[in-house]
């Protein structure tokens, strides 16, 4: 899963990234505007160091989330298409709004604003989108007219660009436009940005830490997962051992650090769930999208579990560790064989039987 930060010059977008990911950059260096920054952060889920206890794996892999930081998108008046390639391969976008005062770093526009900031984004997002509609319907408009193989397919496609345009227009975004599996399958190849899920992260400073609510009250109602991170503090904390960052966190009155947090927004934006495969060579956590079946589940394992997919063996997490592990689930009843059509649920502890 990949997923993109994005936001406005001195939002504190890479500082988030570095927060995230780890990555100690130099702090007097800047990226070159289209440079692309790419990190990795693990999803902490308290359920893999639980299970890790009763299976004792030699290996145990936490799920992945790569982030991605694009350097001079929103730099100028009008962001660059070819600059925006790099977001259109992402699942999803963090949107990084500032709310910090920092009288060394000037804020855009010469005034702290996240809610002109967000619809900023949007703003941007929605004109290059716009674009790419409107020269891809311009081109079928002269197409569809010449009597060729492709026509009456791209008849089909003009009319589901023309009702993405309209929608598009009246909402500025894409992200609740209706459309049926196949239409959605036709619109993959677009990567629309506005259609891609969303978490945002409103960057606080030091003194704001404890009061997050009132940095979030300007944005008022909004159907994406949104929180407050002070993402200066939380990269100096990162460096520090986890002895040594204890009592810091303490006097900020932070029970931890908020990675985990804003990879939970990003698990929620993406309606993503987790399922493990736990055995003595390793325990290992999945990100899957709700709704996953069984065989397209044994997939993300290994193609061959989905090519040779016999059944599912099931056990909930919270069975799992109050029994005890395998042996003990199955003498409880607590274990299921589930089939290929099977719609894994988020906590399954699942093994593939298969045959190839």
């Amino acid at each position: 899963m990949r997923i993109a930060i994005i936001g406005l010059p001195q939002s504190g977008k890479t500082t988030l990234f570095d927060a995230l990911t780890g990555r100690q950059d130099d702090p007097g260096a800047y990226a070159a505007p289209g440079s692309v920054q790419v990190g990795v952060a693990h999803v902490r889920d308290p359920r893999v160091a639980a299970i890790a206890e009763i299976v004792k794996p030699r290996k145990t892999t936490y799920a992945a989330i790569e982030f991605v930081d694009l350097a001079g998108l929103f730099a100028t008046e009008r962001p660059d298409p070819d600059s925006a390639g790099a977001l259109r391969d992402a699942d999803g976008l963090v949107k990084v709004l500032r709310a910090f005062e920092n009288p060394g770093v000037p804020p855009h526009k010469g005034a702290v604003d996240a809610r002109r900031d967000l619809e900023e984004i949007d703003s941007d997002l929605f004109i290059l989108d716009l674009d790419i509609l409107e020269r891809r319907i311009e081109r079928l408009r002269v197409s569809v007219k010449k009597p060729t193989p492709r026509q009456e397919g791209e008849k089909v496609e003009l009319a589901l660009l023309e009702r993405c345009h309209a929608h598009l227009q009246a909402h500025g975004s894409l992200s609740r436009f209706a459309a049926t599996a196949e239409e959605e399958k036709a619109l993959k190849c677009f990567c629309f940005l506005t259609q891609k899920p969303s978490a945002i992260v409103v960057n606080i400073g030091e003194t704001q830490i404890g009061d997050g609510a009132a940095a979030l009250a300007c944005l008022g109602q909004r159907h994406e997962p949104t929180l407050a991170v002070a993402a200066a503090i939380e990269k100096e904390l990162l460096a520090l051992d986890p002895a040594e960052r204890a009592p810091f966190l303490q006097d900020l009155g932070l029970a931890e650090l908020s990675a985990q947090k804003v990879l939970a927004a990003v698990l929620a934006a993406l309606d993503q769930i987790t399922f493990f495969t736990a055995g003595e060579k390793e325990l290992r956590a999945w990100l899957i999208p709700r709704g996953t079946t069984a065989v397209e589940a044994a997939g993300c394992v290994h193609t061959d579990l989905a090519r040779g997919f016999i059944r599912a063996e099931v056990i909930s997490a919270a069975d799992f560790l109050q029994f005890g592990g395998w042996k003990d689930c199955r003498s409880h009843g607590k274990e299921r064989l589930e089939g290929r059509d099977y719609v894994v649920q988020d906590g399954d502890v699942i093994n593939i039987r298969f045959s190839v």
